[in-house]
């Protein structure tokens, strides 16, 4: 019989446990071919409300669902970047534009969270979807925790990017700033909204990003000045709290570390240790800054509970 030497031993132990379990308790991690080479296509689908539009890949006919809800102010596109690295391992990955948003019916008063989500709901029952799994980032994390509430057999598991955990007093610096944005892009006959929009976006990390996507983000912005007055006003209406401690099943949350909404990250990983967590990149813009981290982050969970 050969012994091995005991400290090689315990080395090889704690490498194949640390590949096993992750890099840390409740974090996620991932190694799989990130090649961003998914087909991204676009189309409408009808509801009682109207017509959704909405960005998807096609994949593997017996893989999962996965939906992928924007934030406010931002629309679809923004999963561009992701769905192109994670199109192959997913039936279909469906990311819609919000009602008020991109090419998505308008809208003229506030519905509150969870109008949206039964567009969403309806829209997914018209595209044939059964089960899913799902993420949302920002208001659409807010949607995304109300569908998976509301109809917990559906979603099989729910990743929140960027989480609002607090109380009326501790949101009151988002709902300022959300006003003032508010207040801002109504469009005036001389254009100086325009670039009172180009700049607010600057809080949110756009400055850091190419000029490019900048731009891209102030169209929307500018564009859904309307929509994102009601989405910002639902989503901050909305009792996050309560849902958040009572939703079931498998659950991640997400963010970077210069996110807008990151102050609240840590009462919620104190709220539900049971969630796994992610840090990314990329101010408020993780999607389009940390792809690769992003889908890594997304994708290794989903593995764990498909």
């Amino acid at each position: 019989m050969i012994l091995e030497h005991p400290l090689k031993t315990s080395i090889g132990l704690i490498v194949a446990l640390a590949l096993l379990v992750g890099f840390g308790p409740g974090e996620a991690r991932a190694d799989f071919d990130l090649t961003p080479n998914a087909k991204i296509k676009k189309a409408y689908v009808d509801t009682q409300w109207g017509q959704v539009h909405y960005r998807y890949t096609t994949g593997p006919k017996n893989a999962p669902v996965l939906v992928m809800l924007h934030q406010t102010s931002s629309d679809s596109q923004m999963f561009e970047k992701v769905m192109a690295r994670l199109g192959k391992y997913y039936s279909r990955i469906i990311a819609p534009d919000f009602p008020g948003y991109g090419e998505t019916f308008p809208i003229d008063e506030n519905k509150g969270i969870p109008f949206y989500a039964d567009v969403f709901m309806e829209s997914l029952d018209n595209l044939g979807v059964k089960q899913f799994h799902l993420v949302g980032h920002h208001t659409g994390g807010f949607i995304a925790l109300d569908m998976k509430v509301r109809y917990p057999k559906r979603i099989k598991t729910l990743n929140i990017v960027g989480v609002l955990y607090g109380t009326e007093e501790e949101k009151a610096p988002i709902r300022k700033i959300c006003t003032e944005q508010n207040n801002l892009t109504i469009p005036v006959a001389d254009g100086s909204h325009l670039l009172r929009g180009w700049k607010q976006l600057e809080q949110y990390g756009a400055a850091n990003t190419s000029v490019e996507h900048h731009q891209r983000e102030a169209m929307v912005h500018l564009k859904a000045w309307k929509g994102g007055a009601l989405a910002f006003t639902a989503a901050l209406d909305y009792d996050f709290i309560s849902n958040f401690d009572k939703v079931e099943g498998p659950l991640m949350i997400m963010s970077s570390k210069t996110d807008v909404l990151y102050p609240y990250f840590e009462p919620a990983k104190k709220a539900r240790p049971d969630a796994e967590t992610a840090i990314v990149e990329g101010w408020d813009y993780e999607f389009d800054v940390d792809p690769d981290g992003c889908a890594k982050a997304i994708h290794g969970f989903i593995q764990k509970h498909k």
